[in-house]
Parts: C-alpha cells; sequence; structure tokens
C-alpha cells in the first residue's frame, strides 16, 4: 500500500522527537518516514497494519520501527462512537541514526544497536519479561530532559536491542519499495476494507474508490501489498474474529457471521489458513471455552 511520508520536527532542544499522545482515537493515515520509531501504547487496542503484516494490538503494544517501513493503528470501532471510558495513550520517539552524531552508532560499543537497526526493517515487536522495563525506559525518557533524557534515550535502545524476546512482523526489504504518491487512493480503500468487512465486500465497489476498473485495481493493490484484496480482507475479518473469541461470549457461528462470512464452513477454513489452528483451537489456547 503506498503510504504518506510523514515529516517529524525537532523543537530546536533535544536531537530527539519524543511525544505522549492522549486523543480519543488514533487517526494516521498510512504513512513512512525516514526517522526509527520507537512506540509504545500504554492504552488502546485495534488492527496493526506493517509493511505487508497485518495484526491485533492491544494495550501494552511495544515496536521498534526502521526508517521507510510504512505502518499504521487502527482503533476498533468503538473508539470512533466517542465513548467516554476508552481513550488513546500513546508515547512515540522519533529519530535518525545521525542525531546524535555522524558516525556515532558506528562505535563498537554499539555493535548490537546496529544489528536491532537492520531488524528495525521488518518492525520489530517486543515482548516477554523485558517488556515492562523497557516500556518504564520510554516513559522516562518522555519526562526527562537534557543529558538525562539521552542517557536514558540510549538505555531504552540498549535494552530493546538485547532482548531475545521478540517478533519480526514484515517481510523483508519491504520498507524500501515506498514512495509518497497515490496516498489517497490506498488509505480510501484501507478505511473501506476496515469499515466494511462486516458485511460483503466486492472488487467492483472497492475499485470504484479509487476510480480503477477491477482488473486495474487488482494489479495496483497487488503490486503493492504482494496480497490481492480478498486476501487483506480476509486477514483483517479473521483478526476480528480472533478478538472476538478471546474477548465475547459469543458462539463461532455467530463470530464467523459478525466477521463477515455467511458460510460458517468458509469462515471454519479463512480461519484454519490465517491462524494455522481451528477457532475453537484459538479460544482454548487462550484460556476461554466456547
Amino acid at each position: 500500500m503506498q503510504p504518506a511520508l510523514e515529516k517529524i520536527f525537532l523543537n530546536g532542544t533535544s536531537s530527539l522527537a519524543i511525544k505522549r499522545e492522549i486523543t480519543d482515537y488514533m487517526d494516521y493515515p498510512w504513512h513512512y518516514h525516514p526517522e526509527y520509531e520507537i512506540i509504545f501504547v500504554e492504552k488502546s487496542y485495534g488492527i496493526r497494519f506493517m509493511g505487508n503484516h497485518i495484526g491485533n494490538f492491544s494495550d501494552g503494544d511495544l515496536m521498534f520501527i526502521g526508517p521507510n517501513l510504512p505502518h499504521v493503528w487502527r482503533n476498533d470501532k468503538d473508539f470512533y462512537q466517542r465513548n467516554e471510558n476508552l481513550k488513546v495513550d500513546v508515547y512515540v520517539i522519533h529519530f535518525k541514526e545521525d542525531s546524535l552524531g555522524q558516525g556515532f552508532f558506528d562505535l563498537v560499543e554499539f555493535t548490537h544497536i546496529k544489528k536491532l537497526f537492520q531488524r528495525g526493517q521488518q518492525g520489530v515487536r517486543i515482548q516477554g519479561g523485558d517488556h515492562a522495563g523497557i516500556a518504564e525506559l520510554i516513559k522516562s525518557t518522555y519526562r526527562a530532559s537534557g543529558i538525562e533524557r539521552l542517557n536514558l534515550f540510549l538505555q531504552t535502545l540498549d535494552s530493546i536491542a538485547n532482548t531475545k524476546d521478540y517478533e519480526l512482523l514484515s517481510s523483508p526489504g519491504y520498507a524500501n519499495t515506498v514512495n509518497d504518491t497515490d496516498t489517497e487512493r490506498i488509505n480510501k480503500v484501507m478505511n473501506f476494507l476496515m469499515k466494511n468487512f462486516n458485511r460483503d465486500v466486492t472488487i467492483e465497489e472497492t475499485a470504484a474508490l479509487v476510480n480503477l476498473s477491477k482488473a486495474s485495481f487488482c494489479r495496483y493493490f497487488k503490486s503493492r501489498t504482494n496480497k490481492t484484496c480478498f486476501q487483506v480482507l480476509n486477514e483483517i475479518r479473521i483478526l476480528n474474529a480472533c478478538k472476538l473469541l478471546v474477548k465475547s461470549d459469543m458462539t463461532v457461528s455467530e463470530i464467523s457471521f459478525e466477521s463477515g462470512y455467511n458460510n460458517l464452513s468458509h469462515f471454519n477454513r479463512q480461519f484454519r489458513l490465517i491462524t494455522g489452528m481451528t477457532a475453537k483451537a484459538y479460544a482454548r489456547k487462550y484460556l476461554k471455552e466456547i
């Protein structure tokens, strides 16, 4: 998907761009930027797009993202209904490899961080026992200033680089395929699929959104995502089903219908294809009986 180039500005008092945002919902478009990004989601849930990866996220999502890797977080529909009990709370750090000086990270002491930079090209999701400590370092970095902020930032990078419990999300090389054209077109498609996944969706109506013929749209979409439109739609639907299996009391049949499938057998085939297990096995894995 062709994302927007996000321009990130430093305020002149720091070598890093650090912010905390507390909002009703996440409203960023599908975007990329030449800076590295560390993002900690204190509060929020929905679906995360990272390169050609699609996955659910929830409170505590912690990511290290390399330059020019397109990404976006989309909240569940609950957030867009102005629910007073739901708020987004995220911490974000942006920096360039030369933010602390040309060649700074080429020092031998930072060899492990240079390896982290390479992993960041795929998007790194931090998990496990180191997660809480890294999250606290990010928040401390945000609260600090001056030399203390730089010191905490380096501790944060050191901790992320040293953790063994992480997941690489996108395919290798995806970050180098982006440019800043067609942004409006692809964001229209993304928004449409996210809002309409629980009903019948046709290629014709999706293509019409961006003024392309069916054949042209299929070629266009596949060339930019390495997936067909229906593959992406099914991934969004099954991720919604995964959330409902864990968080609701609905039956598998009800979840199938709520996720956009009118045929339970088709739902079961797609669920196994995407997750590698049945819906009931998925629910048991997360200690929930169906």
